[in-house]
């Protein structure tokens, strides 16, 4: 017998005597650690209540504060409002610079909304969404215009997404004021058109975006020769229409990796020509995009380049993810009447962690909100239970710091409901 293996062999034997008979050979199980569920509340004026105090002191390490929502929620704007009331506070005491605020939204569109919350206040969007609710995805929501102002006003707004679908309808003005030329003013209404007739009627495949070939946007950079910022809008609106035509193809996975690419390269522009070397940043966006890890869409997304940033400039990343378990939401739902509708919101994610941990689903308040340590759950179901998991749920565990829940969702208010009743 070798020698190694006749060592093992004894070792063994060794062990084997040192157990007496009936004794337990394996480790008891883990005590399992405590879940916290902890009531927080937020205004403008910050947070507050033991879960507030909580997310404050996680803020006073964090450079950036990545918050994922589940979209059409009017809870989550509100909450990143306060973390940001706060967070300016920490970073004040700090001298830290001046907080960003990163959107999903492209840097173009966003740049658009921010002069006309400069010029005209949030009101004023509803005048500038009128004809046209489908112009971007979220900041056509009030709330989320409420949370984007200060930024935009600052001049620290970041849109770090692809121009949306019906970015368009803002775009192609834009680009008509900027020529004399008939003929291209022509073409560019003549897309409004096709995109004003479709999004009313829900026929995303007829819109530009779906239409418009490589060919179409290589003329329209002829036709704006010389125009630098021009250029720069038939350029991203070009590469949104690449990345869509992916999805309509069919190659989702790479539809995904594309966009989260053009995230990236968009954010570290904006990372890199910030006022202020390490700047702080809030994010709020879906929440595949904000959590670490392995997305449910099998990619690594934005919110897994932060930690790794923070950590070289000393700091953390702190990952927060909004998803109620009841109530109502606002969802894109094209009529004549109107672009979006609000509906009963139905969790799919949270109540499967909960039955998993044993927990009571009125543990989670009808009215109000509470913050969930994430940590003890995901250590308390490791192992089976955790792989038995949706994906989207197992993600939220692995891939976040902290849950805020309720079961009294509030749908957003988007500006096209603004004086008008939403239907229930």
């Amino acid at each position: 017998m070798p020698s190694w293996k006749l060592n093992g062999f004894i070792a063994l034997a060794f062990i084997a005597l040192a157990i007496p008979a009936g004794a337990q050979t394996t480790a008891p199980p883990p005590v399992g650690e405590k879940v916290e569920i902890l009531p927080v509340g937020f205004s403008p004026d910050g947070l507050s209540g033991p879960g507030g105090d909580r997310l404050r002191d996680a803020l006073t390490a964090a450079q950036f504060v990545a918050l994922g929502e589940d979209h059409g929620l009017a809870g989550a704007p509100k909450l990143a409002e306060a973390l940001a009331h706060d967070a300016a506070a920490i970073a004040e005491t700090q001298n830290a610079g001046p907080l960003y605020h990163a959107v999903e939204v492209g840097p173009h569109s966003a740049a658009w909304i921010g002069a006309r919350i400069e010029t005209g206040g949030v009101d004023s969007l509803a005048d500038a969404f009128a004809g046209r609710p489908w112009a971007m995805p979220f900041l056509s929501n009030r709330e989320d215009a409420a949370l984007a102002a200060p930024f935009a006003r600052s001049g620290r707004l970041w849109g770090i997404d692809q121009e949306f679908i019906g970015a368009p309808s803002i775009l192609l003005e834009t680009l008509a004021a900027r020529t004399k030329d008939e003929a291209i003013r022509a073409r560019l209404a003549a897309w409004l058109e096709q995109d004003r007739a479709a999004l009313s009627a829900g026929n995303f495949g007829a819109i530009m975006m779906s239409t418009a070939a490589p060919t179409d946007f290589a003329a329209l950079r002829k036709a704006f020769a010389g125009d630098a910022e021009a250029a720069a809008i038939i350029d991203a609106l070009a590469e949104s229409a690449r990345i869509y035509g992916l999805n309509n193809s069919g190659q989702y996975l790479q539809n995904n990796e594309e966009r989260q690419t053009l995230m990236q390269d968009y954010f570290l522009t904006a990372y890199r020509n910030a006022a202020v070397p390490a700047p702080r940043v809030l994010f709020k966006m879906g929440a595949y995009h904000m959590g670490r890890g392995t997305t449910p869409t099998s990619i690594y997304d934005i919110g897994s380049l932060l930690p790794g940033i923070a950590a070289a400039n000393g700091r953390t990343s702190l990952h927060i993810a909004y998803v109620p378990t009841a109530g109502m939401v606002r969802q894109v739902k094209p009529s004549p009447e109107r672009f979006t509708d609000v509906t009963a919101y139905r969790d799919e994610a949270i109540a499967p962690i909960l039955d998993a941990a044993g927990i009571a689903h009125d543990a989670i308040p009808a009215d109000g909100h509470v913050l969930i340590p994430i940590a003890p759950l995901r250590h308390n179901l490791q192992g089976k239970k955790l792989r038995d998991l949706p994906a989207f749920s197992r993600f939220l565990l692995l891939g976040f710091d902290y849950l805020v829940t309720t079961r009294g969702a509030e749908a957003a208010t988007h500006f096209e409901a603004i004086g008008k009743p939403a239907s229930r």
